[in-house]
């Protein structure tokens, strides 16, 4: 935690980016999933500062290996994406791709490619040591985040009462949707002794979740 507020004290961010962030929260907070480590704050900043072209604006010390009282501008072509994580994100170790995410992981973790959206940005985590998590965001405010349990233990973030559920089964795998008034935005599923969730940021049909859970079921 300590590290966590070190890294913090020196983050800055735009009223731009400030202004982004808090109105895609609020959109999402009539049922957005509820995250118990990073936050829904997290993917979105992380989304909105890719958006705009900038990570930070970082006040840099001593610790930042710049000199005190001269403020730098870090570009997101300039940083590297651990650097971005582990500023915005508590308790998250960041990969460059899902190779090296499965690696750290011990699981196998593929690319999802039937994405109902073009991704401009892809995150690569695993969030204290519980989980992997893999976030895809468009240029539209898209966001997909697919997560991957050590275990059976529900790790959706999921905790609202929802108005429609339904179960599907794909590949020899029970699949359950969740959302609201006939359209869904989460799908969850146990194979191999894992518990995987997908979810996306707005409902949508069924068979977009489906199709999505269809390959990472295969």
């Amino acid at each position: 935690m300590g590290r966590y507020n070190e890294i913090m004290e020196h983050i800055e961010l735009t009223d731009e980016m400030r202004e982004r962030i808090l109105s895609n929260v609020k959109a999402k907070n009539k049922r957005r999933r509820i995250s118990r480590i990073a936050g829904a704050v997290t993917a979105a900043a992380a989304c909105a500062a890719i958006a705009f072209g900038t990570v930070a604006v970082m006040k840099n010390t001593g610790s930042f290996g710049k000199k005190p009282g001269k403020d730098t501008t870090i570009t997101s072509s300039q940083a590297t994406e651990p650097t971005v994580n582990d500023a915005l994100t508590h308790g998250a170790e960041s990969y460059r791709n899902a190779a090296e995410l499965s690696e750290k992981f011990g699981f196998e973790i593929h690319d999802i490619t039937a994405l109902p959206f073009e991704a401009e940005s892809v995150s690569y985590s695993i969030i204290s040591e519980s989980f992997a998590e893999v976030v895809y965001c468009g240029k539209n405010d898209e966001e997909c985040c697919f997560r991957v349990g050590r275990d059976t233990e529900d790790i959706s973030g999921e905790l609202d009462e929802f108005t429609s559920i339904e179960s599907v089964q794909l590949n020899n795998t029970d699949v359950t949707l969740k959302g609201y008034d006939g359209k869904y935005h989460l799908a969850s599923w146990i194979k191999d002794g894992h518990f995987f969730s997908v979810s996306l940021n707005e409902d949508t049909d069924a068979e977009i979740l489906l199709k999505i859970a269809e390959e990472m079921t295969d």
